[in-house]
């Protein structure tokens, strides 16, 4: 199970983490999966490398947002100097809605890497996410239908790629390809096709019931063979011996 990335400004983000905890209700640890005596758990989070991805979106945003508030500085200069001076007091709160800003978003991208788990059992997985709004879906290995890696030029760079997994039905958690097709997503992982091919075994375990049934049919097909009554074997005999005399005429 991979640890969470503990920020810089650790202390704040305890305090803000035992915030939402008890105002929202927001969990902190991984969810739980109905298990059977013996069965596995493995739990999963982001690779640390989607930490790195999330900032650099970030720091893209915030230089938008940066030009923009030089822009309206500008214009509040402008205005400031043609009209009256004391229309300068307007630039104030425009630079510290920016820092408010750049301060919250930066600490949502741990937010985000620290509310969103990935687990998995012998029989479904469970993802979740979400602050504000928890999304949490539950989605059984028998109901998949696809499951496929997607990996953008940004996420190559970072070594992390999606897991998307495609079910029928509404077990996921959006809409996907074809009609009535759903999707989880399993994003900022590193080990992506081990985890697509963790899941497509499982998928095939599920679709032959995984309980020995093909086995057993077997041995019940092999047995109902020799199981004829004397009687049956008595006829079968006759028929053999008439075939014979019929092929020597």
């Amino acid at each position: 199970m991979n640890e969470p990335i503990q920020p810089s400004f650790n202390g704040m983000y305890e305090g803000i983490w035992g915030l939402l905890g008890k105002v929202m209700c927001v969990p902190r640890e991984a969810p739980q999966l109905p298990t059977m005596e013996k069965e596995e758990i493995t739990s999963r989070k982001p690779s640390p490398g989607f930490i790195r991805y999330l900032k650099l979106q970030w720091g893209i945003v915030m230089l938008i947002f940066l030009f923009v508030v030089i822009l309206g500085s500008i214009g509040v200069a402008a205005l400031a100097a043609n009209e009256h001076p004391a229309f300068a007091v307007l630039g104030v709160p425009l630079w510290l809605g920016f820092i408010a800003l750049v301060l919250f978003s930066y600490l949502a991208i741990y937010l985000r890497f620290d509310t969103t788990w990935y687990v998995f059992s012998d029989r479904s997985m469970r993802l979740r996410r979400g602050i504000w709004q928890i999304h949490e879906s539950t989605i059984t290995y028998e109901n998949i239908q696809n499951v496929k890696v997607s990996q953008g030029p940004l996420q190559r760079f970072f070594g992390i790629a999606n897991v998307v997994v495609e079910t029928a039905g509404g077990g996921g958690t959006a809409q996907a390809g074809g009609q009535g097709m759903h999707a989880g997503l399993i994003e900022g992982v590193a080990e992506a096709a081990e985890i697509r091919d963790s899941i497509l075994a499982k998928v095939k375990v599920a679709n032959t019931t995984g309980l020995g049934d093909e086995h057993e049919n077997s041995k019940h097909q092999a047995s109902s063979v020799g199981a004829w009554s004397e009687p049956q074997l008595n006829v079968l005999a006759e028929i053999r011996d008439l075939s014979a005399r019929l092929a020597s005429d």
